[in-house]
């Protein structure tokens, strides 16, 4: 009896949603997919998901290449799930956050869409895919909304004059409005420094959306020089000396709750000015103090156009920007988003979306506690319900001696007397 016989009814309640848009046949591989992720593996492949899966690799291999199913039509359901419940919806208090990940690819050579280009993972040129996210944020709550794929210039005969070439600033303006679409809630855009260029802010403001985010230290400020007894364009470092030798006096205390419970305190300075060549009325808030202990920089720079909000309101807002790092780490470090081993952008954006999906379905798990009177051992990270969902998948894929029933229960934690009897290991 294979693991598609599992009969795991709050998983089965999840992918469910989405037999609708599949055939049978397909439905069928792509729940063994989604089964397949929660295993371990020191090197994912489709070979590797399919071997665990007990499943044929070519109807695997097929599912992912030539299967007429849609990504679009896929994410619009998670989300829909995902915006069906207060458990696990966006809100108000949420922050919309754009940003990118790459795939480290050194020995790709025929990986559509690797080349040689800046790879934010490694902070460095190298051989990669990258992909623009969207995400939403807030203290409680953090998920993807949609990716973009990212060809860079050289994938495109005449490069950046090419009509099918996207920047990663016009891949960006496509998610906001592609949330907005979606009835995403949220108060703010976060943007990182290299995202804070004048075309995207001022696009944000033209749709009368707020936003924050940090700037490059390269960045113009308007700012009134005591010195020179006038306004005047500087850069960051002159204005943070300006500052600390003749305002000094007006720095105030700002603390800022993180998302994951710690507190920082800060200096801050803030004032209304604008940045060289964009029209954008902002509200520059200078900080002193780092984000956290590994942050290499001890002074920030963050911008806004919600010109009446506070410094704190500020920084706490743009502080919920690193859900989406941690949206990040857990596809990859638990779901293996960054394992996959097909060559071309449809077979990669499948796989994405794949992981999305399960990543997904462990988020709704934990938002709702679903798991809590089912297993006696506490789970706190999506890799501690990763371990457990594979745990009760192996217990109900038919693998079990009936005479070790008992002491299995007790080796996975398994206390539900309902999902002991859904196994069949009631005694």
């Amino acid at each position: 009896m294979g693991i598609l016989n599992a009969n795991i009814s709050i998983i089965n309640k999840f992918l469910d949603n989405f037999k609708e848009l599949f055939s049978k046949k397909q439905f069928a591989v792509f729940v063994l997919a989604a089964y397949s992720l929660f295993k371990e593996y020191k090197r994912n492949c489709l070979f590797s998901m399919a071997d665990n899966a007990n499943v044929n690799y070519q109807a695997f291999q097929y599912f992912f290449s030539e299967s007429r199913w849609n990504i679009d039509e896929l994410n619009d359901k998670r989300l829909k799930i995902i915006e069906s419940q207060r458990t696990t919806k966006s809100t108000n208090d949420g922050v919309l956050v754009i940003d990118d990940t790459s795939v480290p690819k050194p020995y790709a050579k025929d990986t559509e869409g690797a080349k040689y280009q800046h790879c934010p993972v490694l902070n460095r040129e190298e051989v990669c895919n990258v992909v623009v996210v969207s995400g939403f944020s807030s203290k409680t709550k953090h998920f993807p909304i949609n990716l973009n794929f990212y060809m860079p210039e050289s994938e495109f005969p005449r490069g950046k004059k090419d009509y099918r070439f996207k920047s990663k600033l016009t891949l960006a303006e496509e998610l906001i409005e592609d949330a907005i679409s979606k009835g995403i809630n949220f108060s703010h855009i976060c943007l990182d420094a290299w995202y804070a260029s004048n075309k995207l802010i001022n696009s944000i403001d033209s749709r009368n959306l707020k936003f924050v985010a940090e700037l490059k230290p390269s960045r113009l400020i308007y700012f009134y020089h005591p010195i020179k007894g006038r306004h005047c364009f500087i850069k960051q470092d002159e204005l943070v000396k300006l500052i600390r030798s003749h305002y000094k006096h007006k720095l105030k205390p700002v603390e800022v709750s993180h998302p994951n419970g710690y507190s920082r305190n800060f200096l801050s300075y803030s004032f209304k000015s604008n940045l060289k060549d964009s029209s954008v009325k902002i509200r520059v808030v200078v900080l002193f103090g780092k984000f956290c202990d590994e942050d290499s920089r001890s002074i920030h720079l963050l911008i806004t156009n919600d010109l009446n909000a506070y410094a704190p309101t500020i920084v706490s807002k743009y502080t919920l920007r690193w859900g989406i790092e941690r949206v990040f780490q857990e596809l990859k470090d638990v779901f293996c988003f960054d394992q996959y081993q097909v060559r071309h952008k449809k077979q990669i954006q499948r796989y994405w979306m794949l992981c999305f999906i399960v990543w997904s379905l462990v988020y709704w798990i934990k938002q709702n506690g679903y798991l809590n009177k089912t297993l006696s051992s506490r789970l706190m990270s999506f890799n501690d319900y990763k371990k457990a969902i594979n745990s009760l998948l192996f217990l109900g894929s038919g693998v079990i001696i009936s005479k070790n029933r008992e002491s299995l229960c007790n080796l996975y934690g398994l206390k539900s007397q309902r999902m002991k009897k859904a196994l069949g290991l009631a005694a």
